[in-house]
């Protein structure tokens, strides 16, 4: 494994994790780099949560591992934002 291997499988840092979904509370991105994705896992999983395939339930293909997970991640902190306008 060379150099840029190494660098294109290292874990997204905070930095990178907001730099693909924006503003999330720190809680939330710390949830996301201890899953230990990269920054292609992660904007993955960023462009298939905001897909319109999601929102019309036309899913081409599934994510799967870390990927899954932070997917996961956002669908759930999601449903915490509905519930803050109480």
């Amino acid at each position: 494994m060379n150099a840029d291997d190494r660098t294109r499988l290292q874990a997204a840092t905070a930095s990178d994790i907001r730099q693909i979904v924006g503003e999330l509370e720190d809680e939330v991105i710390a949830q996301i780099v201890d899953i230990g994705a990269t920054s292609a896992e992660v904007l993955d999983a960023y462009t298939r949560y905001r897909s319109d395939q999601l929102q019309e339930r036309r899913l081409d293909y599934e994510l799967h591992g870390k990927a899954a997970r932070v997917f996961e991640i956002l669908r759930a902190e999601e449903g915490d934002d509905e519930g803050d306008d109480d």
